[in-house]
């Protein structure tokens, strides 16, 4: 844990920059695995594409989002944890999202990446905030 709490503006300013930037490397691999393995088609490559990235993001949020998180040796696996469960969703989340835009609607794949680009982050914000890290002030109480 750091001295430093966050205001909660900053906390979301921080997770929109982590998410931005988590969000670019998951879009470019939906692309690659799109022209890569064309068989699995948008659904698979998304699928896949968003279990690559899983690592890369813990790493990102935990490191520059929520540094102040409080994990403990005996918690850092239930941080983890919690963290995959919440992406599991997300990638039910991506996997429809991906299915109704080029299969019901019958639009290109890169629709689906956008309708990602607005769910998914708001509601992992949420998760992350308030169950998967932790975040305890340096001053005793909750910090956003």
């Amino acid at each position: 844990m750091t001295n430093q709490d966050f205001h909660p503006v900053e906390r979301i300013v921080r997770y929109g920059v982590s998410g931005i930037l988590v969000s670019l490397i998951f879009s470019l691999s939906v692309i690659a695995f799109v022209h890569i393995f064309p068989r699995i088609g948008p659904v698979g490559a998304s699928v896949v594409a968003f279990c690559v990235v899983q690592p890369i993001g813990y790493l990102i949020h935990r490191a520059f989002t929520f540094p102040d998180s409080y994990l403990a040796t005996a918690r850092t696996g239930t941080s983890m944890g919690r963290f995959i469960f919440t992406n599991l969703g997300s990638v039910a989340i991506a996997a429809a999202g991906m299915a109704v835009v080029t299969n019901l609607l019958h639009k290109s794949y890169l629709w689906g990446i956008a309708l990602n680009w607005v769910l998914i982050p708001c509601t992992n914000f949420l998760f992350y905030r308030f169950w998967v890290f932790e975040i305890r002030s340096s001053r005793g109480r909750d910090s956003a």
